[in-house]
């Protein structure tokens, strides 16, 4: 880092921002049956045929 460049100090946060997580947020699913997994596929087709 360039001297002209003061550096906040290490394990000191930013008062002005919030307090970060330390890892990412759970992750979730769900189980689709099978006439919604299909949806979902052509769906997915229409979009692509879109350029979307």
């Amino acid at each position: 880092m360039p001297d002209h460049v003061s550096r906040w100090p290490e394990g000191h946060s930013l008062p002005a921002l919030p307090q970060q997580r330390q890892s990412g947020p759970r992750s979730e699913s769900v189980e689709l049956t099978p006439g919604e997994r299909d949806a979902f596929a052509e769906l997915v087709r229409q979009l692509r045929d879109r350029g979307i």
